[in-house]
């Protein structure tokens, strides 16, 4: 919402379909629901793509993940229908790479994954090839997966190899293209711009609450900066990890959707010659381990996966976590030689998997659930929706939604150009010497982009903090360039400092 748009002009309002929840895939949902002719109110009680989507891995996946399991060969022929799942979640994985390298590349980091086949580890090379044939046939011919595989003598010189801790047990090594979303967030703010463009109504720090439900429509208590009551049919609970607080506060007796897991990352600066690569291999515990390119030179390494069940409000990386990453780091890359004084930030989600007591670790494949059947008629929720697959699951929805009721606009197109700050080459940096971020695209994110906060502005909007490690003087900097449009006062300025820089240290551990 823009600057002097308070909630209490919504009171009352009729939509066709409300969202509770604006990650990647309710920002999706509503991007597709608004341009299918359906009216949409969207909101979030954090900022727009500021949970879980804001903590991932980053990657879109061209889908290898899915067939990792401890035993491939063994795991896949006892249990057919696991590959069934698999290639059906791999061929989607390769659909949405195709298409988002396309028409996003510029919201993408382009670079070099390695996939080191050990002598003594389960899997082989064929066994890689053969995966790598079926990815292939899924994907777009003009989006390349550029697989090789190298022998140990010509994989020697690439960036990570020499620094594994046996290599006299390197049988050779698999090498493709892969993709780094650079950052999450934005590609979530770009489509809830997109969905406003189409008509919906949007609105981040509010909170929403389902009410009852009289005569087919349900009514949704919103308050943020005021108070409203709106009236859908249909409400989406796309609340991810928040699924269950949800749904429970309008149905104590809704059946468990959630079954969320940790993943924790951390941040290391490594020589120039790795900026290009990265690396994936199976940890101790038979998950997948990433030394992913980061933003700003960096890599990130990652993630764990624990079941969690600690505050939803504040998920950050412990000691453990700490731990356990830099373990399994040395054990596979003793040549890398880290230590947790190379640490230089770190962040962790919680993935909002399926609940079944089947999956101890969540249920991974994506679902739609109809809660009519738990006296919540007329609400849907997708649990396990990862964030390569947002346009997707917001199609889905959508077609979810059109079983149900008639859309009451006419259709529009969706937009899926990344949104661009507009060119001010006049405008100072951020930070001196780094032309990324400029002041008059912060002063953009206020007044065009419902940022209303320092860290909307520094986290989602512009990935600031993601670039350069932003000192004090930086904070000051940004804060007072934005506090023209966003009618700061000096206290006001001094809390959002304050603010941003709690976060900064709490969630991402920077100084």
């Amino acid at each position: 919402h823009m600057p002097g748009d308070t909630l209490n002009s919504l009171d009352g309002q009729q939509f066709d379909v409300v969202i509770i929840g604006a990650g990647i895939n309710g920002a999706s949902s509503a991007q597709h629901l608004a341009a299918a002719g359906y009216s949409v109110l969207l909101a979030d009680k954090g900022d727009f793509g500021s949970g879980s989507t804001s903590r991932s891995s980053r990657l879109l996946h061209c889908g290898l993940r899915f067939f990792e399991t401890p035993r491939p060969l063994l795991d896949f022929a006892l249990a057919p229908g696991k590959l069934a799942v698999a290639l059906s979640m791999a061929r989607a994985s390769m659909e949405m790479r195709g298409e988002i390298v396309k028409d996003s590349p510029e919201r993408l980091r382009k670079f070099t994954m390695l996939f080191p086949i050990l002598k003594h580890l389960p899997y082989s090379g064929w066994q890689l090839d053969l995966a790598f044939r079926l990815l292939g046939r899924y994907g777009p011919r003009d989006v390349p997966l550029d697989y090789r595989r190298l022998d140990a003598r010509e994989a020697a010189a690439l960036p990570f190899i020499g620094q594994l801790a046996d290599t006299a047990q390197l049988a050779s090594v698999g090498a493709y293209t892969e993709y780094m979303f650079d950052w999450p967030e934005r590609l979530c703010i770009d489509a809830v711009l997109d969905a406003e463009r189409m008509g919906a109504v949007v609105r981040n720090h509010t909170h929403a609450t389902l009410g009852e439900r009289s005569d087919g429509a349900w009514s949704v208590h919103l308050s943020g900066d005021g108070t409203a009551t709106v009236h859908a049919p249909i409400v989406l609970n796309m609340a991810g990890i928040w699924i269950d607080t949800v749904n429970g506060a309008a149905a104590a007796s809704a059946r468990r959707l959630i079954l969320g897991t940790k993943g924790s990352h951390i941040v290391v600066r490594l020589p120039d010659a790795f900026k290009d690569h990265g690396m994936a291999t199976i940890n101790s515990v038979g998950e997948p381990h990433y030394v992913l390119p980061s933003q700003g030179g960096y890599h990130h390494i990652g993630p764990t996966e624990t079941v969690y069940e600690g505050d939803l409000d504040d998920i950050k990386v412990d000691g453990p976590d700490r731990a356990f990453l830099l373990g399994e780091t040395a054990r596979i890359l003793p040549g890398l030689g880290l230590t947790d004084a190379d640490i230089v930030y770190t962040w962790a989600g919680v993935r909002p998997l399926g609940f079944d007591t089947a999956y101890p670790k969540g249920k991974r494949s994506v679902e739609i659930h109809d809660l009519g059947g738990d006296g919540l008629e007329g609400v849907h929720a997708l649990t396990a929706g990862p964030i390569m697959t947002h346009r997707s699951a917001g199609r889905e929805m959508t077609q979810t939604v059109a079983r149900s009721i008639a859309p009451s606009r006419p259709p529009k197109q969706p937009d899926y150009t990344p949104r661009r700050f507009p060119d001010n080459p006049n405008s100072p940096p951020l930070v001196a010497g780094d032309p990324r971020v400029k002041l008059s695209d912060l002063a953009h994110a206020a007044t065009d982009e419902h940022a209303t906060t320092l860290a909307d502005i520094l986290i989602s909007r512009t990935g600031a903090i993601y670039h350069t490690p932003l000192s004090g003087d930086h904070l000051e900097r940004a804060a007072q360039a934005v506090s023209v449009h966003l009618g700061w006062d000096e206290a006001e300025v001094g809390r959002q400092i304050d603010e941003t820089r709690h976060r900064l240290a709490n969630i991402y551990q920077m100084d």
